[in-house]
């Protein structure tokens, strides 16, 4: 992680979604291990998956924290692929008090995201109330639709830490997880351009990443609810995130990219799409020296 003595500072700007699931980049940044690694580190947070997409094909971000879902939809350009893996906690979902009904309507990133997939194969093989295309309504990631629910627009969705949590406190209960419909699937990854995969500066990055992972992991829930703190997370909002992210989705599942875990996400969409072919071979998805 130490920076030569020679080497200049690279700059690189990183697209993510806001959440507690970034912390180890707030830890990362406030503790100074990016900048002693020579690195200079942008954190952009974008509002939907589609934006996210947008700003990488535009060539906005040189790194990206997001599903992997995201490269399964042939979308994506700049020839991007998987080079670590990430928790975030489980994706689980809640809806307002009573079972489900054929008139809900359930709040998505996207109709076609693993979130959505997750959402749907919950519903069904759970609360046994499979979910038509027409109830699904995009309102944005995961912030904008843990707002949505208190409106009345939409009955429920699919969160992760810490709006799971602070769902179930405004009276939301859960009604299930993905680890329960599809515990195999990667919830996370880092992207960057193949080209850029094995170059110094992603691999520092990458480096930082883990040794930032581990610490929080070392610090426990005090340590993980202060670094989310230190970047401006409510203390109630930080303290909800931590049994999450110290879950077993959560900040300690293994940083290889597995095709295994890239075929459990192939799996889920193909369920709720079974005309949908990926575009490549699924292992081409997966950086140099990702998967061991």
């Amino acid at each position: 992680m130490q920076r030569s003595e020679n080497s200049e500072t690279r700059r690189l700007t990183v697209g993510i979604f806001p959440g507690a699931g970034a912390v180890h980049l707030y830890h990362a940044l406030d503790s100074g291990y990016f900048q002693k690694a020579g690195l200079e580190v942008d954190l952009v947070q974008v509002v939907s998956s589609d934006q996210q997409m947008a700003g990488w094909n535009d060539g906005d971000y040189d790194i990206m924290h997001t599903s992997p879902d995201h490269l399964l939809r042939g979308l994506l350009k700049r020839d991007p692929v998987a080079v670590q893996a990430e928790g975030m906690g489980e994706l689980a979902v809640h809806r307002r008090p009573g079972p489900p009904l054929p008139t809900d309507r359930w709040a998505v990133d996207n109709a076609q995201s693993a979130f959505a997939f997750v959402l749907r194969a919950v519903l069904a093989d759970i609360a046994g109330a499979p979910v038509a295309d027409g109830q699904l309504v995009s309102v944005g990631g995961t912030l904008q639709r843990f707002q949505a629910l208190p409106t009345g627009a939409v009955d429920g969705t699919t969160l992760h830490p810490p709006f799971d949590a602070l769902a179930a406190e405004e009276g939301y209960p859960r009604l299930g997880g993905h680890l329960q419909v599809a515990p195999d699937i990667l919830t996370g990854v880092v992207v960057v351009p193949r080209t850029a995969a094995t170059t110094p500066h992603i691999r520092a990055y990458l480096d930082v990443c883990r040794v930032s992972t581990a610490k929080l992991l070392t610090s426990g829930a005090s340590g993980v609810e202060a670094a989310l703190v230190r970047h401006g997370l409510p203390k109630p909002a930080a303290q909800a995130a931590a049994p999450g992210l110290l879950g077993p989705a959560g900040l300690s599942i293994s940083p290889d990219v597995t095709l295994r875990g890239i075929e459990a996400v192939a799996d889920l969409r193909r369920r709720f799409t079974p005309a949908w072919q990926p575009s490549c071979p699924l292992r081409s998805l997966i950086g140099p020296g990702a998967e061991r």
